[in-house]
């Protein structure tokens, strides 16, 4: 049943740029919004395209990390949690959101830089590193077995 949890992955581009704050506990978070594109032939065989909104929160380093390396336009993997809450509003109405809780991000390539893995999980090493299809540090030629 480990398949069966809360996990989601989007790809899209910025909407804004990172907006970072730093909480009164000095836990810093990050929002913004994310846009998936989808296209699709309807029953008259036209071709349409549907951009979907996705809000992304992102705690702790990954907001630090999120605030230095994204910004508006970029385009990025992301994969984390959905999350429901509800709060008030100055007005008293009840206000519900969903949003995404960012646990890593890939930054896609541009023209010739290599795809970059961001992560909130502890990692040995450097927090930025490369993606698949790239040497793992510590694992060159050099560092194999002999």
């Amino acid at each position: 049943m480990n398949a069966l949890r809360n996990k989601v992955q989007l790809i899209g581009r910025l909407g804004q740029d990172p907006e970072i704050k730093t909480l009164d506990s000095g836990k810093k978070v990050a929002h913004f919004n994310l846009a998936t594109n989808e296209s699709y032939k309807n029953a008259e065989g036209t071709k349409v395209d549907e951009t979907t909104w996705h809000s992304i929160v992102a705690w702790n380093g990954l907001a630090e990390l999120s605030s230095r390396f994204l910004s508006k336009g970029r385009e990025v993997c992301i994969e984390g949690r959905i999350n429901y809450r509800s709060y008030s509003d100055k007005n008293g109405v009840q206000r519900n959101v969903t949003e995404i809780v960012a646990t890593d991000l890939v930054l896609l390539s541009q023209g010739n830089r290599l795809n970059q893995v961001i992560s909130d999980e502890p990692e040995t090493g450097n927090e930025v590193e490369p993606a698949a299809g790239s040497e793992p540090a510590g694992r060159g030629p050099r560092s194999r077995g002999k």
